[in-house]
């Protein structure tokens, strides 16, 4: 990024997507058009729904950046850029987990169903921008599945997950259209409508993707609680609704903190810390994942963090896992920061992390 970019970038929130950016965008979308074509006649319903998932991954990337790809290229907001990239970027892995699942059944090292995963945060109220890019991103998934759910209405039971989804994510992008249709006519909104927005298309891109995936293998979502899509049912019991103060802390991290006789200390760092600690959907689905992880023996422990209240880190031990919509290889590890004082938390990964020397606790 150029200087100029960048203090442009700094200034208004907008950004010009780079032309090798949009290249290599034109280029994926090609090869996913590609391996629709390669796999047009296979019979294997996991593989065809690993490519339904890289088909509306790429779908919404697409739809999302809209104007980026004119001919003259018209700045997006960075937020809107940024979660393009997300979903680009999950692309390529789908696409080899399709191939592997299309030559061999239950060769895939990645989960189904794919979910939407992590939101990415911007500005409030949210850019005008962007829930235009979003709008686009829904219709576009509405578009490319109506018609297949259409016809598989008269099927009984067996599509009933599959409809019933559906039908949640038409009315929350309806309700989404409501509100930036109020915007786009020059009525003034809240912020709350702006961020209500938002979150209602959201969920229905959330649930389009299930059902895009669904369509294939049915008994894929059948089986599946469906508490994990997120927004449409209710959330998941997972250690978070535990009232065990300890309850996401590393054992290894507790034993040190009694060895180090900072156990009194911690007990209360702990009770402030839940005390004013809001669960969002967003840890919920990070605790369910991570032990759902663990029981495949995909993930292990590898330490703790510095921070209270002291969550474990893990690390990928398989070909690749999915985490809060991340791809992560082999040997990459990763920990959830639960923010302070009801703060917001934050994912995080790397290929490896420094070894702390002390634990951090509120005084500190």
């Amino acid at each position: 990024m150029g200087l100029f970019d960048w203090i442009r970038e700094s200034i208004t929130g907008q950004k010009i997507c780079p032309p090798e950016h949009l290249e290599s965008y034109k280029r994926l979308g090609e090869q996913v058009y590609g391996l629709h074509v390669e796999l047009a006649q296979s019979d294997t319903p996991r593989a065809r729904a690993f490519l339904q998932a890289a088909r509306s991954m790429q779908t919404m990337a697409d739809a999302l950046l809209g104007d980026a790809f004119l001919s003259e290229p018209k700045a997006v907001p960075v937020i809107t850029h940024n979660q393009a990239d997300i979903w680009y970027g999950k692309i390529p892995d789908l696409m080899v987990a399709t191939r592997q699942e299309a030559a061999f059944a239950n060769a895939a090292a990645m989960q189904l169903p794919i979910y939407l995963g992590q939101q990415e945060e911007g500005p409030s109220p949210c850019p005008v921008e962007h829930l235009a890019g979003l709008r686009r991103s829904a219709e576009q998934m509405d578009e490319m599945i109506a018609q297949t759910v259409e016809s598989i209405r008269n099927q009984g039971e067996k599509f009933k997950e599959i409809i019933l989804l559906y039908e949640s994510a038409k009315t929350r992008k309806q309700a989404g259209d409501a509100i930036v249709g109020n915007i786009t006519n020059g009525r003034k909104v809240s912020t709350e409508s702006h961020e209500d927005a938002e979150k209602q298309y959201w969920m229905a891109l959330s649930d389009y993707l299930l059902v895009a995936q669904g369509l294939e293998a049915p008994d894929l979502i059948k089986r599946q609680t469906l508490n994990t899509s997120k927004g449409s049912f209710a959330d998941p019991r997972c250690k978070l609704d535990s009232s065990d103060i300890w309850k996401v802390t590393s054992t290894e991290a507790r034993n040190d903190i009694i060895k180090s006789g900072e156990y009194a200390q911690a007990v209360e760092d702990l009770e402030e810390h839940w005390g004013s600690c809001k669960i969002t959907p967003i840890e919920r689905e990070y605790e369910t994942t991570v032990e759902d992880l663990l029981k495949q023996n995909l993930i292990r422990e590898d330490g703790y963090w510095y921070c209270c209240p002291f969550p474990a880190v893990y690390k990928v031990t398989s070909n690749s896992v999915d985490v809060l919509g991340r791809i992560l290889p082999r040997g990459h590890v990763f920990v959830y920061e639960y923010g302070d004082d009801g703060a917001a938390g934050r994912f995080i990964t790397a290929v490896s992390f420094q070894t702390g020397v002390d634990r951090k606790y509120c005084e500190d």
